[in-house]
C-alpha cells in the first residue's frame, strides 16, 4: 500500500523479542548522531571541514558517526606554525571522546560487575597488617597515603604523628633536589624555546626541522609537570611512583589471596576461606612420620614403682587378717584397699592464690594435691591445668597432712604433703598449640602427651603382669618362706606358669623372673612398644589429616604479599614440636626415696660408686672388704633390708647386660659401623628420607633429617662433657689412669661429632625451612630499594622528556624510566610467582630424584650379583648394595636434595629481577644488581657452625675436665690435711 514489504519473521521478531540492539541503534543514531554532527560544525570553524561538507548538512544528522568526523578532520589536519589552532582543536575534541568512552566503560563496570568488585585487584583487603603497606609508610611517611583507596580504612600503622622528624627532613631533603632539577628543567625548557625560534628563523620551516612530531611539545609539557612540587616536599613523579607502589602492592596481595583462596575450594580442603587450605596444596604430607622410641625405659621406671608400693606393702601387711589393714595379696593399686603408697599430682601454690578462694580440696598453706583414683578419674587436660602447662608430675608416695591428734602436718616440708617414697614420674609438655587436639581428633604434641599420660596410669592400675612382677621379685627378696611358698603356688598373683615367667613351685622360690618378661612387656605382640608406636601413628594420621594449625592462619594473610614467605617456616616448627612430643617420653624425676638416699649416701662414703650398677647397691664395702653399718635411711635397717634390696635387684634386672631384652623375632643389624654411625652422628632418621617418609613433602623430610641430627648433637655435646669431666675427675688417681684416658678419648670422639652433627642439623632445620620466607623477605628489600631509587631518579627522568627530536611521548631517552616504574608494577606479584614456583619445582624435583636414586647409583657404582644375599634374595636390591655404601649414598641424596632446595628458592629474587627482558628492556634496578645474601647466609651458617661449634665444644670439654680434675685435687688435699 505505501510499498512497504512486511516479512513473517519481521512480525515475530517484533512481537517476541525485546529488540535491544535496535533500540541501542536508535539511541546511537538520535542521541550520538547530533553530537557528530556538533564536532563537525566545530571541526569547520577551525577550517578542518570545508563549508559544504556533507557531515554540515542537516539532513544528514543520523548518517555517519563520531568515528566518521574524526577521521574525516584527521585527514585534512597538517602540522605547521599557522593551523595550530587546529592542532588544538583536534586534540581536545579527541580527548574528550576518550574520556566519555571511558566513563561509559566504568559506568558499565559499576552497575553490571557491583560496587564490592569495583577495583577489586587494586586495593588490599587488610590495609590496617599489611606489611608492605607498613614498610612504605616507614620508609617515606606520607600521611593517610597508604589506606584503603576505596574504603577509606587506614593502617593501624600510620599514626596522627606520621611524618616524624626523620621524615620530615627526608621531606625536605627531597624539596630540596626536587627544585633544583626544576630550575635545571626550567632553564633547558627555555633553552628549547630559543633553539626552536632560532631554527624557524634560520630554516624558514616553522618550530625548526626538528620538530616533527605532535608528542614534542606534550613532551616538554610533561617534563616540566613531572617536577612541580606538590606536598610534603615531593613533585609529581615522585607521588606517580608512591601510587604505583601502592597498587602494585594491592595487586600482588589480591593475587596471593586467590591463590590461597583457590586451593582451599579445592576437594582436597573444601574449605570456604584462605585460611581453610595449606600454600603447598597438599593435605597429608607435611608432616614427617618420626623414628620410633624405645619405651623400655618407661616400663623400667614402673616396675620400680610397683616393686617400691608393694615393698611397703609386704613389710607393713596385716598377716592375721584384713580387719585390722591390708593383706600381702590385696591389690595395692586399688585404692579401696586403703594402702598408703597412691598415686598424686602436687605443686606449690602461687602466692597470689589462696586456697579457700580457688581451690576446694584439702590443702596446705603452700602447696596443693590432688589424688588420682583410678585411670580417667583426672585426664591429662585436668593434669595439664593443675600445672598451669608446666609438666606433669605423678608422685607415687604417702599423703599426710597432719599427724594424729597433734594438729601437726606430717611431711610438711613435702610439696603437697605427699612424701615420693615410691618416686616422681614426670611427663614432658613440650607443646601447647593446640590443647585439647586430642579430644578432638587433631593428633600431633597433644595427642602423645595423652598418650603418655594414659600410659602411666595403665602401667599402675591395669597392668595386672606388671603386678605380678612385683609381687615376684620383692618377696623372692625378702627370702621369707612364709611369704615365698604361697606366692609360688598361685599363678594369679605371681604369674608363674605364663609365658615371660616362670613355672610354678620350686623353680619360683629360688629365681625371679627371667630375661624374657622383658621381650613379652615390651617387644613381644601386646607389649608396650607395640601399643607406642600404634600410638605414635595414630597421632601423626590425625595430625597429618586434621591438624589444624597447619592450614594459613588469618594473620598471616592478613600481612599481606609481603608476608607470602612467613608460612612455609611452619613445616620446620610442626614438625619440630612433634618430633619432640614423641621423643619426650615419662621419665623418673625422683627416684624412690630409699633409692635417693642409698645414693647419697654411698657418694659421700665411696667416691668411685659412680657405676650405674653399684650406685643404689644397699651395702659399702670397707677397706677390710665386709659389709660396712647399714646406710641412713628414713626407716632404718627394715626400709633398707625390705625395700632396698628389692628395688635394687629391680634396678639390676633391667640394666644388666646378660639380661638384655631377647627379641627374636626382631631383625638384628650386623652391621656394627653403621649401627655406631647411626647412633653418634644421629642418622638414622636419614634413612627414612627415602622410606617410611618418602611420600612427605621434601622440606618436611629433610627437616626431620635436621631434627634428628641437632638431638643428638646436643645428646653428644651432654655426653662429651660428663666423660670429659670424669677423666679430669680420675687423672690425678693414679690406679684410675686408663679410665681417665678412656674418658678423655671418648669425650673427643663425642666432641667432633657434636659439632659436626650441630653444623648439618642447623642448616637443614632451622636454615633450610626459613629460606623462603629470608628470600621472601630478601625480595621485599628489594623492591623497597627499587621504589627509593625511583623516588631519586624521578626528577632525572623528567628532565629526559626534554627532547625535541624522538618518537613516542617517551622519546629515546626517557623510555627506560617507563620500564623502572613498570618494573615497581610488577615486582610484587612476581615475587609470589617466584615463591610458589620455587616450592613447586623443588618438591618435584626432589620426589623424581627420588624415582630414579636407585638407578643412578647403579650406574655410578655398579654392584654384584654374586654377592652372597643377592644370590639368596635376588629381588631384593638392598641386598645388592652393601649397607655403608647404602648409608653414605642417602648422605649424599640428602646433600642433593638441599642444593636442589637452594637452587630452587633463588627463583624468587630470578622471576622478579630477569622478566622484563620479556618485555624488550634491558634496565636494571638496585635491587637486581644485589648479590645473593642468603647464599651467603648458608656459607656463613655452614662456616660459622662449624667454627664456632668446633671452639665451643673444645672450650665446654677443656673446662668440664679441668673442674673435674680441681675437685679430685682439692678432695685430695682435704683427705691429706685431715689426716
Amino acid at each position: 500500500m505505501l510499498g512497504l514489504s512486511i516479512k513473517t519473521k519481521d512480525v515475530i521478531g517484533y512481537a517476541t523479542m525485546p529488540r535491544v540492539i535496535p533500540r541501542l541503534k536508535g539511541l546511537a543514531s538520535s542521541g550520538f548522531g547530533y553530537i557528530a554532527f556538533l564536532m563537525a560544525s566545530i571541526y569547520h570553524i577551525v577550517r578542518l571541514l570545508p563549508a559544504n561538507h556533507p557531515y554540515l548538512q542537516p539532513e544528514n544528522i543520523g548518517r555517519f558517526g563520531v568515528q566518521n568526523v574524526i577521521v574525516e578532520a584527521a585527514n585534512r589536519l597538517e602540522f605547521s606554525r599557522k593551523n595550530i589552532d587546529q592542532f588544538i582543536v583536534f586534540v581536545a575534541m579527541l580527548a574528550a571522546v576518550v574520556i566519555l568512552l571511558l566513563q561509559i566503560l566504568f559506568l558499565v563496570y559499576a552497575v553490571f560487575i557491583g560496587p564490592a568488585m569495583a577495583f577489586s585487584f587494586f586495593d588490599t583487603p587488610n590495609p590496617t597488617n599489611d606489611l608492605a603497606y607498613s614498610i612504605l609508610n616507614d620508609v617515606f611517611g606520607i600521611h593517610n597515603l597508604y589506606c584503603s583507596s576505596f574504603t577509606g580504612v587506614c593502617a593501624a600503622n600510620n599514626p596522627p604523628a606520621v611524618p616524624l622528624p626523620y621524615h620530615n627532613a627526608l621531606h625536605e631533603l627531597f624539596r630540596f633536589y626536587s627544585t633544583a632539577l626544576l630550575l635545571i628543567g626550567t632553564l633547558i625548557f627555555l633553552y628549547f624555546i630559543f633553539v626552536i625560534i632560532l631554527e624557524t628563523a634560520v630554516s624558514g620551516k616553522p618550530f625548526g626541522q626538528r620538530f616533527q612530531n605532535v608528542w614534542v611539545p606534550i613532551r616538554l609539557i610533561m617534563a616540566i609537570g613531572l617536577l612541580i612540587p606538590i606536598n610534603y616536599g615531593l613533585n609529581s613523579g615522585q607521588y606517580i611512583v608512591l601510587y604505583v607502589a601502592k597498587y602494585a602492592s594491592n595487586f600482588a596481595t589480591v593475587g596471593w589471596n586467590d591463590f590461597n583462596l583457590a586451593i582451599a575450594l579445592h576437594p582436597h580442603f573444601a574449605g570456604g576461606a584462605a585460611t581453610d587450605g595449606r600454600p603447598i596444596g597438599e593435605r597429608y604430607s607435611m608432616i614427617a612420620i618420626p623414628e620410633e622410641v624405645d619405651i623400655t625405659p618407661v616400663v623400667q621406671a614402673m616396675s620400680l614403682v610397683h616393686a617400691c608400693a608393694y615393698s611397703y606393702m609386704l613389710m607393713t601387711a596385716n598377716t592375721v587378717g584384713a580387719s585390722a589393714g591390708w593383706t600381702k595379696d590385696d591389690d595395692y593399686t586399688d585404692p579401696a584397699t586403703g594402702f598408703f603408697i597412691r598415686p598424686y599430682l602436687v605443686k606449690n601454690l602461687s602466692p597470689w592464690m589462696t586456697a579457700a578462694a580457688n581451690f576446694p580440696v584439702p590443702v596446705d598453706n603452700n602447696t596443693r594435691r590432688q589424688i588420682l583414683d583410678s585411670l580417667g578419674s583426672t585426664d591429662y587436660l585436668e593434669a595439664l591445668g593443675f600445672y598451669y602447662g608446666g609438666d606433669i608430675i605423678i608422685r607415687f608416695g604417702e599423703y599426710k597432712e597432719v599427724v594424729p591428734g597433734s594438729g601437726i602436718p606430717a611431711y610438711k616440708e613435702e610439696v603437697g604433703n605427699v612424701k615420693p617414697l615410691c618416686g616422681d614420674i614426670r611427663i614432658p609438655v613440650v607443646d601447647l598449640s593446640d590443647p585439647g587436639g586430642a579430644g578432638a581428633g587433631r593428633g600431633g604434641a597433644d595427642h602423645m602427651l595423652m598418650n603418655y599420660y594414659d600410659m602411666i596410669l595403665q602401667l599402675w592400675f591395669d597392668d595386672v603382669e606388671m603386678q605380678q612382677f612385683a609381687r615376684t621379685y620383692v618377696t623372692l627378696a625378702s627370702k621369707n618362706s612364709t611369704f615365698v611358698n604361697p606366692l609360688c603356688s598361685n599363678a594369679g598373683l605371681s604369674g608363674c606358669g605364663t609365658p615371660g615367667f616362670q613355672a610354678c613351685g620350686a623353680p619360683c622360690r629360688k629365681n625371679p623372673p627371667p630375661s624374657e618378661f622383658k621381650s613379652m612387656k615390651i617387644t613381644k605382640p601386646g607389649g608396650w612398644q607395640g601399643v607406642m608406636n600404634a600410638g605414635i601413628r595414630s597421632a601423626w594420621g590425625n595430625y597429618a589429616r586434621n591438624g589444624l594449625n597447619m592450614n594459613m592462619e588469618a594473620n598471616i594473610i592478613d600481612r599481606g604479599w609481603a608476608g607470602a614467605g612467613i608460612w612455609y617456616n611452619k613445616i620446620a616448627e610442626m614438625n619440630g614440636a612433634f618430633i619432640n612430643a614423641v621423643r619426650a617420653l615419662p621419665t623418673m624425676d625422683k627416684f624412690p626415696l630409699v633409692m635417693e638416699q642409698i645414693r647419697k649416701e654411698r657418694q659421700k662414703a665411696d667416691e668411685n660408686s659412680f657405676s650405674s650398677t653399684e650406685m643404689f647397691k644397699p651395702s659399702i664395702k670397707a677397706g677390710s672388704g665386709k659389709d660396712a653399718a647399714n646406710l641412713k635411711v628414713d626407716g632404718g635397717a627394715a626400709v633398707l633390708n625390705q625395700v632396698g634390696v628389692p628395688l635394687y635387684n629391680v634396678w639390676t634386672y633391667w640394666n644388666d647386660d646378660r639380661s638384655n631384652v631377647d627379641n627374636e623375632e626382631e631383625t638384628v643389624e650386623t652391621n656394627i659401623f653403621l649401627m655406631a654411625m647411626n647412633m653418634v652422628l644421629g642418622t638414622s632418621g636419614i634413612a627414612n628420607i627415602r622410606g617410611s617418609n618418602a611420600h612427605i613433602h621434601p622440606l618436611a623430610q629433610l627437616v626431620a633429617v635436621g631434627k634428628g641430627l641437632v638431638d643428638s648433637a646436643v645428646i653428644n655435646l651432654v655426653g662429651s662433657t660428663g666423660m670429659a669431666f670424669l677423666g679430669g675427675l680420675f687423672k690425678p688417681i693414679q690406679k684410675a689412669q686408663g679410665f681417665a684416658a678412656a674418658s678423655e678419648m671418648a669425650s673427643g670422639i663425642l666432641e667432633v661429632t657434636a659439632f659436626v652433627g650441630l653444623t648439618a642439623g642447623f642448616v637443614l632445620y632451622y636454615v633450610l625451612p626459613f629460606l623462603p620466607f629470608v628470600y621472601f623477605f630478601f625480595a621485599v628489600g628489594s623492591w623497597v630499594k627499587a621504589i627509593f631509587e625511583a623516588m631519586v631518579g624521578t626528577p632525572l627522568w623528567a628532565l629526559a622528556h626534554l627532547r625535541i627530536d624522538g618518537e613516542g611521548l617517551p622519546g629515546d631517552a626517557a623510555q627506560n624510566g617507563y620500564f623502572l616504574i613498570l618494573e615497581i608494577f610488577i615486582r610484587p606479584i612476581l615475587s609470589v610467582v617466584g615463591l610458589i614456583a620455587a616450592i613447586l619445582i623443588f618438591s618435584v624435583q626432589v620426589r623424581v630424584l627420588n624415582l630414579i636414586w636407585d638407578l643412578v647409583t647403579i650406574n655410578a657404582t655398579g654392584y654384584s650379583d654374586s654377592d652372597i644375599m643377592a644370590t639368596i634374595v635376588p629381588t631384593d636390591m638392598n641386598f645388592k648394595r652393601d649397607a655403608i655404601d647404602q648409608f653414605f649414598f642417602t648422605i649424599i641424596y640428602t646433600i642433593v636434595c638441599y642444593m636442589l632446595a637452594v637452587a630452587s628458592f633463588k627463583l624468587i629474587d630470578r622471576i622478579p629481577d630477569n622478566i622484563l627482558r620479556w618485555a624488550g628492556a634491558g634496565v636494571s634496578a638496585f635491587g637486581d644488581m644485589d648479590q645473593d645474601h642468603v647464599d651467603s647466609l648458608n656459607r656463613y651458617a655452614a662456616t660459622g657452625g662449624m667454627t664456632i661449634g668446633s671452639q665451643a665444644t673444645s672450650a665446654i670439654r677443656s673446662g668440664s675436665s679441668g673442674i673435674g680434675e680441681s675437685l679430685t685435687k682439692l678432695v685430695t688435699s682435704e683427705k691429706g690435711s685431715a689426716g
